[in-house]
């Protein structure tokens, strides 16, 4: 039962933060809101079992992309002077399309057969995670790593032309 009110205190701490994101006209604040939204869903990772999901969450989105997004916001100093939000023009299409996506949603959580079973004890899953990728999966899990980094030496090659042009003029 305290299991059950802690989950829904997560997913209504991660709903509410969510709201602010979508509806917050400051992006400082939605930056924020961002962060309790993430940590909200990596709550709820480590209730499910997941936690290598849970442990990712933390550092691919809040410790990566969240403060990646921050620092852009508060480092920059331009103005908008574009309105981001229109008063009829951007919540219609956004309502209809946010509705067909909850209808969507509640249909395959209502169509599902829900394993039951499942909700027992759960077991750490980096263990066998780490057994499949280094065993099974190794071949495109090597591949990934050489193809990320063709593409970092590849920005940095092109970065560096640019300097290099940009110096000699």
């Amino acid at each position: 039962m305290t299991g059950d009110l802690i989950w829904y205190l997560f997913a209504a701490i991660t709903v509410a933060a969510g709201l602010v994101v979508a509806f917050s006209r400051s992006v400082v604040h939605s930056g924020m809101s961002l962060l309790f939204a993430l940590l909200g869903v990596c709550a709820m990772y480590l209730f499910l079992g997941a936690d290598f999901l849970a442990i990712t969450q933390i550092v691919v989105y809040v410790g990566g992309i969240l403060v990646l997004v921050l620092f852009a916001v508060m480092m920059t100093n331009r103005i908008m002077s574009t309105k981001l939000h229109d008063e009829l023009v951007q919540p219609v299409p956004a309502l209809a399309v946010s509705a067909v996506v909850l209808a969507l949603m509640l249909l395959t959580i209502f169509r599902t057969a829900w394993p039951l079973a499942a909700l027992g004890e759960s077991q750490p899953t980096t263990a066998a995670l780490g057994q499949k990728i280094l065993t099974q999966y190794l071949f495109p899990f090597e591949f990934t790593s050489v193809l990320l980094l063709v593409a970092m030496i590849g920005a940095a090659m092109i970065i560096r032309e640019k300097r290099d042009k940009e110096d000699t003029r």
